[in-house]
């Protein structure tokens, strides 16, 4: 005998990430956790620099960022369990419910890293909260992307989990190489460098599960974008 498959159901993205907000951090995730440590390499250089998150779920990278010595901490959200997540964390960033096709409710150049992690993935056109981040850069900062890789997100791995006896999907898109940089470029934006990460780039202490696909199947890619 054995255990019958998870029932599936599909929420809208809001919905699934405030259901998915009480497990996500402890959530056994490979993507997650590589996007975690391309979030700690990037810290190395982010010291005295102001910071705003599209998609800051729990706050974990805004933590990780802030013991970068980050200077002031934004985090915007669509998903109001997961801002209340990043709350408990007291690390005294200014936290928002947000919808990222909007235009954001911050003045113009306040950021020198505007950061997107396993967000862009929710939006058809990565265009659209592209080009509001750019407003938000002043002269010499960056927006760093951080994507599930095209070689995976085409193949069909996107966002979703398992929970209570269920599997939980949304709105997802994949998103070619092409997708990616048609769409920086739709916003104004040119790559200043791109990477792409493999479980054997992330550091010794990396859980065996990582390796699943292989130690050189690239798991997430990394764009640093400036603007044009």
């Amino acid at each position: 005998m054995t255990d019958a498959p998870p029932r599936s159901v599909r929420l809208s993205v809001a919905d699934a990430y405030d259901r998915w907000s009480q497990a996500y951090d402890d959530y056994p995730n490979s993507l997650v956790y590589a996007a975690t440590q391309v979030v700690a390499a990037l810290a190395l250089g982010v010291a005295g620099q102001d910071v705003v998150e599209f998609g800051c779920g729990t706050g974990r990278n805004l933590e990780v960022l802030k013991r970068g010595g980050a200077g002031t901490l934004t985090g915007l959200d669509l998903s109001p369990g997961m801002l209340a997540k990043a709350a408990e964390r007291g690390l005294g960033a200014t936290l928002i419910e947000h919808d990222m096709t909007l235009p954001a409710p911050l003045p113009d150049a306040c950021a020198d890293l505007v950061l997107f992690s396993l967000t862009l993935e929710h939006i058809a056109s990565p265009a659209t909260p592209l080009r509001k981040a750019r407003r938000l850069l002043r002269p010499g900062g960056r927006i760093t992307v951080i994507e599930i890789h095209p070689f995976l997100s085409l193949g069909g791995l996107a966002a979703h989990f398992i929970l209570d006896g269920e599997q939980v999907e949304m709105p997802t898109w994949p998103h070619s190489f092409s997708d990616h940089l048609n769409a920086f470029a739709e916003a104004g934006l040119v790559v200043a460098g791109c990477r792409e990460w493999r479980p054997r780039d992330l550091g010794p202490d990396t859980p065996e599960r990582v390796f699943k696909r292989g130690a050189d199947t690239p798991l997430v890619v990394e764009f640093s974008l400036r603007a044009g």
